[in-house]
């Protein structure tokens, strides 16, 4: 019985000595399963990294029976202590018509939290929600500037929006030039919004916009 509870004293010892990382590299060598317990045992210790891994674990039913009820609780959790990702998963929990979660204004509100914290997923989310009218007024301006302050961020998928809005001429002038440079680099990555947009508008016909005279934005990398 001693050197049972000796055992058990320095495994518990040696999980609490454990972090984040140990846990992705356990993860990554030899499965979620092996990795489990270590990433339980750090989100009760407030690891915020942990808890969003474990939510995500816990709503993919590849690795272990779905358990969006747990996932919840997880998000919530690290999404008080300031963990943006956290917060934008929990966001799409509720925006996902598969959820049983799912309420278009509890999403709205909590990408709006993300969003005015400046994290660009969030940014380039409630964007969307101006630009097709979703639960608020249409205001293509409104997404604009959403996806502008997301675009400045280096975010791909701000910046396919951004060359829709210049193409389509919804929000700003439409300059087909400008669009060009924002899908370019969408395209190369086969992001399939700036894709579609290249294809839809034949924007591989137009040179890059040069004339990036206005203040309230910088070209995109």
């Amino acid at each position: 019985m001693i050197k049972k509870a000796i055992v058990l004293a320095i495994l518990i010892c040696s999980l609490n000595a454990m972090t984040f990382d140990d846990a992705k590299q356990i993860e990554e060598e030899h499965g979620v399963i092996k990795a489990l317990s270590i990433y339980k045992t750090l989100a009760k210790q407030n690891d915020i990294q942990s808890m969003y891994r474990l939510a995500i674990i816990y709503s993919n039913s590849k690795y272990i029976k779905r358990n969006l009820s747990k996932s919840k609780e997880l998000l919530e959790k690290a999404s008080k202590l300031n963990h943006h990702k956290s917060t934008y998963l929990l966001g799409k929990l509720y925006l996902s018509k598969k959820s049983p979660y799912y309420d278009l204004t509890e999403a709205f509100n909590i990408f709006v939290k993300a969003s005015n914290e400046n994290y660009a997923p969030a940014q380039n989310m409630i964007g969307q929600f101006f630009a097709n009218g979703v639960l608020v007024k249409t205001d293509y301006k409104k997404a604009v500037n959403l996806f502008e302050r997301a675009s400045k961020q280096g975010l791909v998928d701000a910046q396919c929006n951004l060359a829709f809005m210049y193409a389509s001429g919804k929000g700003v002038f439409p300059n087909f030039g400008r669009a060009h440079q924002f899908a370019k680099k969408g395209v190369t990555l086969g992001n399939k919004r700036c894709k579609k947009v290249w294809k839809d508008y034949n924007l591989n016909k137009y040179n890059k916009d040069k004339g990036w005279k206005f203040n309230f934005y910088t070209k995109p990398d």
